[in-house]
């Protein structure tokens, strides 16, 4: 379980309405949730995130013509599952609240005491119809927009009243899921004194393969589009006249990321379409236990997990008065900071052999790090012990590269991919630094190393690299 409190906990995430539409925060909570129940999903894509490998993932969808959950059957599992102290994330296309029902599972919820949150989705009534090139609003055009389900369309006992009113209204309006009652929703707006050529689109199967536009009016467009396909969304009004022509830039490179959770989250902050594959436990090491502080002059730390575990064993910090610290890097030494220490030194690239030649001083120093570096000493310099205050452990979990490059940010992330089967399917291996590079020459393998320590500069690292390959001709020099 990822974090989840004691008595459970549900996040509505509205999904979008087709790849890469997810909002980041959505995203997010998908990747530590401990169980999801999805409906019918434009982009399955992403339950294939290899960080939702633990995850229990459940269908609950509703399918036309197709055997489907009932509503009472999926709150009910929603909440059997937050009462077993389970994170849950309800996964629902577009946006939960149109026309989706999500208003329904939360009221159950906040009725059985189940604590919530709710991640808004993009409807398809809004980003359909911009990716064809219509705004539903404009100025001097269309001031305002209507969305309007058309499974109800054909009901004879709303049909006058609502078409009536739909039919006198001077903005746009927007019909979903209505391709099967097109004829009778432009019968009736006709019929209501909307003007028979009113421009009018059918956008079918919107952000998915073999997407389509039908334009025509009123009077026209069923015919037009009469061998459009489901999803599809009716605009009508004069928007509809609007074709902007996109011009789609080319996708940046894909990536991976290699590491522990905490790592994955902070990469992921940084680039939100990375695929994280946390194969990376962080525990206590054997033989770990802090030394009489008193004779050093420096304490260094070599990783924020070095921070972590350093103050799990200090009861006092007041006995740190008279040392001095230094950090390897600006990450590490933003977390002393959170624990209120500023650190006294920095080296100028954020690895622990330059630490170790710029370090002021003569005095003894301990540097602290993970279990794979105790031992280590400078180029014979008695001056430095290092102390390995904790250690990785591997993490089953899929390890198949799907990406351009995939970042490895340790050696035992290295070790951890290996160990599950990894394949990087000609992926670009990118490392944090030299005993990462090092531990995976160790399978054959050449990985490019960042400048720095740093997720900018590996950020920085593959976008030089992705620059130089497009920049390659193959013409002979």
């Amino acid at each position: 379980m990822k974090n989840a409190p004691s008595n459970g906990f549900v996040t509505l995430v509205g999904a979008g309405c087709g790849p890469g539409l997810i909002t980041v925060r959505g995203l997010e909570a998908l990747r530590q949730a401990d169980v999801i129940l999805y409906d019918d999903l434009l982009d399955r894509g992403l339950l294939n995130d290899p960080a939702l490998a633990s995850a229990e993932i459940l269908f609950v969808g509703k399918r036309s013509g197709a055997h489907s959950v009932p509503q009472e059957e999926t709150t009910a599992l929603l909440i059997a599952k937050a009462k077993e102290g389970k994170r849950v994330v309800r996964l629902k296309g577009g946006d939960s609240f149109v026309f989706g029902r999500g208003a329904e599972e939360l009221l159950a919820l906040q009725e059985a005491g189940i604590p919530f949150e709710l991640v808004p989705g993009v409807t398809s009534a809004v980003a359909v119809p911009e990716d064809f090139g219509i705004p539903v609003t404009h100025r001097g055009v269309s001031r305002s927009f209507t969305v309007v389900t058309g499974h109800t369309a054909a009901d004879p006992n709303a049909a006058e009243e609502n078409y009536e009113a739909l039919a006198g209204l001077q903005g746009t309006l927007v019909f979903l899921m209505g391709l099967h009652n097109l004829d009778t929703i432009c019968g009736e707006l006709i019929k209501h004194g909307k003007a028979p050529d009113t421009p009018a689109s059918v956008l079918s199967k919107g952000f998915l393969p073999g997407a389509a536009r039908y334009d025509g009016t009123l009077q026209t467009i069923a015919a037009v589009a009469n061998d459009a396909q489901t999803p599809a969304i009716l605009v009508v009004g004069d928007v509809a006249s609007f074709r902007l022509e996109q011009s789609h830039p080319e996708a940046g490179p894909s990536v991976s990321v290699i590491g522990t959770d905490t790592f994955c989250a902070r990469f992921l902050k940084k680039c939100p379409s990375a695929v994280p594959f946390p194969l990376v436990d962080i525990r206590p090491a054997d033989g770990g236990t802090l030394p009489d502080l008193n004779g050093y002059e420096w304490l260094v730390f070599l990783s924020a997990n070095a921070i972590r575990f350093f103050f799990e064993q200090v009861s006092d910090v007041r006995s740190l008065a008279a040392l001095k610290l230094a950090c390897v890097g600006p990450s590490t030494a933003a977390a002393l900071k959170d624990r209120g220490f500023v650190a006294d030194f920095v080296p100028s690239r954020y690895d622990r052999e330059t630490l170790m030649a710029e370090l002021p001083g003569d005095g003894p120093v301990l540097l602290l790090g993970a279990a794979d570096t105790a031992g280590a000493r400078g180029p014979g310099d008695p001056r430095f012990r290092v102390l390995g205050l904790y250690e990785a452990a591997t993490r089953k979990g899929p390890a198949d590269i799907r990406t351009d490059y995939v970042v490895f940010a340790s050696a035992s992330g290295v070790r951890a991919f290996f160990e599950n089967g990894g394949r990087l399917n000609d992926a670009v291996p990118v490392c944090i630094g030299k005993p990462t590079a090092k531990e995976l020459s160790n399978f054959d393998i050449t990985g490019r190393i960042a400048p720095a320590a740093t997720i900018d500069s590996i950020l920085e690292e593959v976008r030089r690299l992705e620059t130089a390959r497009d920049g390659q001709t193959g013409e002979p020099s």
